[in-house]
């Protein structure tokens, strides 16, 4: 009977582990053109340092811009590759909604404020804007699935 309590206890505790990190927003998303939701731009890496998140480009969809630096850029980020360019550094945690840090839009240069949430479990909400949130405009990223090996 012990035997049985203690495998219960075990499931279910692994099944609570799979569903909180499958509704985090860490791991691999992939980016749409601001204009054009159907134009897949990029796959991005969100993970945490210290507790706060950052968002690094690992991939660039169009071919053709896999090799392009930020020109419009400033400072360190000036005529840097975008490929492995981190463009979200330090947010942080407040009532499910990270915030706190800038965003970069590695195509014209600008930073905005940043809120990232998830709106469902492999869809992210990213709402980029200047000065407050009102002004501004949300993007939805889609997760990225690890393939299995076959």
């Amino acid at each position: 009977m012990r035997s049985k309590t203690y495998f219960f206890i075990v499931f279910f505790f692994c099944l609570t582990l799979h569903q909180t990190q499958s509704q985090s927003v860490l791991g691999k998303w992939k980016t749409y053109d601001i204009f054009d939701r159907s134009k897949e731009e990029a796959i991005v890496e969100i993970y945490t340092l210290s507790n706060q998140l950052y968002v690094k480009i690992v991939e660039i969809l169009p071919e053709e811009h896999k090799n392009d630096l930020c020109k419009r850029c400033t400072g360190e980020e000036k005529d840097m590759p975008i490929l492995g360019m981190v463009i979200l550094k330090g947010a942080t945690l407040e009532n499910g909604v990270w915030k706190g840090a800038p965003i970069l839009n590695a195509k014209n240069g600008k930073t905005y404020g940043c809120h990232i949430s998830l709106a469902h479990k492999d869809l992210l909400k990213v709402r980029g804007f200047v000065g407050y949130p009102i002004f501004g405009k949300t993007l939805y990223w889609t997760r990225v699935k690890d393939r299995p090996f076959r």
